[in-house]
């Protein structure tokens, strides 16, 4: 099978929608229908990114990634069932760290419901830490060396 990795185009924001509202139920999120109209067009226009893992022309996986002034916040992840376990969330998330690092931003963090391990054993496995704990959440954070542009391939 062969995915590619690219940036998201407004076209894609309805298999995104469909993604979100797919990583919702796998986590039992309850009471929450998806993303706020127009939510999506900020990662269309400025500095903040969502990358999409694509496989014959459908979206597969994707990432948004929020930029602050000294690090990234990867907001939302999210790999269609029938393509997990094949390293689509890890690859999504260096494309992440690369452009926090291409773009000399000191770190990366994100949060993860605390009951979800499959997903926390990924973080850590990628190097993230837990920086901060939340009612259901946990905050972790990766620190990335400015201008480091293989982060992609290690």
């Amino acid at each position: 099978m062969n995915v590619t990795y690219r940036r998201a185009a407004p076209a894609d924001i309805p298999a995104i929608e469909r993604l979100f509202a797919e990583m919702l139920s796998s986590i039992g999120a309850d009471g929450v229908s998806g993303y706020d109209d127009g939510y999506l067009d900020k990662f269309f226009g400025g500095g903040d990114v969502i990358y999409v893992a694509v496989s014959d022309g459908e979206v597969v996986g994707y990432i948004s990634v929020e930029v602050y002034p000294d690090h990234v916040y990867l907001d939302d992840l999210s790999v269609t069932e029938a393509f997990r376990g094949m390293g689509i969330g890890t690859k999504l998330i260096k494309f992440a760290e690369r452009y926090a690092a291409d773009s000399s931003l000191s770190s990366a963090s994100l949060h993860v419901e605390r009951t979800n391990t499959a997903a926390r054993y990924l973080y850590q496995r990628l190097g993230y830490a837990v920086t901060d704990e939340e009612e259901s959440r946990l905050k972790m954070t990766k620190h990335i060396r400015k201008g480091r542009t293989d982060v992609l391939y290690r």
